[in-house]
């Protein structure tokens, strides 16, 4: 009976730790789950001391198959591909200078005369001195070719009005 018991303790671990590795959508940690309960009351049955043993062994066991499972994951073929690999440095400086462009201050196009290269309906794109920025029209829709002026500027936000308005 002991026996049994220790290969159904072993059998769990084993199985726990191969749930980190085989997708199996908990299947394999349900049957890990079973054999853990079948190993202790077996364990119980040959005797207190015994059940309390596997209790402890399967106490320390289990958690510690889960984390060596979870260090062991990424570095396995599936694991590599299932897992996203770290930003490199350059993609990092990309975003930095993305954010860069982003955070640009436009608080110098107050009150300047352009035009909508687009229709505003409320936002489009309007052209200050042959560049090209987005913006949001104050009120009505804002047809393309039509003069407009600058009005207001929020943060990365240009709002216009037709120049004539």
């Amino acid at each position: 009976m002991l026996t049994y018991a220790i290969l159904l303790l072993i059998a769990g671990i084993v199985l726990m730790a191969a749930e980190a590795f085989i997708p199996s959508g908990g299947l394999l940690g349900v049957l890990a789950g079973i054999a853990f309960i079948a190993s202790l009351i077996l364990a119980f049955q040959e005797s207190p001391g015994t059940g309390f043993l596997f209790l402890a062994i399967a106490a320390v066991c289990v958690p510690t198959a889960v984390i060596l499972g979870l260090n062991l994951f990424p570095k396995t073929p599936f694991g590599k591909r299932l897992i996203l690999k770290p930003a490199n440095s350059t993609s990092v400086r990309q975003s930095q200078s993305n954010a860069s462009v982003a955070e640009k201050d436009f608080s110098q196009l107050l009150g300047k005369t352009g035009k909508a290269v687009t229709p505003l309906r409320p936002s489009g794109a309007i052209e200050i001195d042959d560049q090209r920025y987005s913006a949001v029209a104050q009120g009505d829709i804002i047809d393309d070719n039509m003069e407009i002026v600058v009005i207001k500027v929020e943060g990365n936000s240009i709002v216009v009005e037709p120049k004539n308005g």
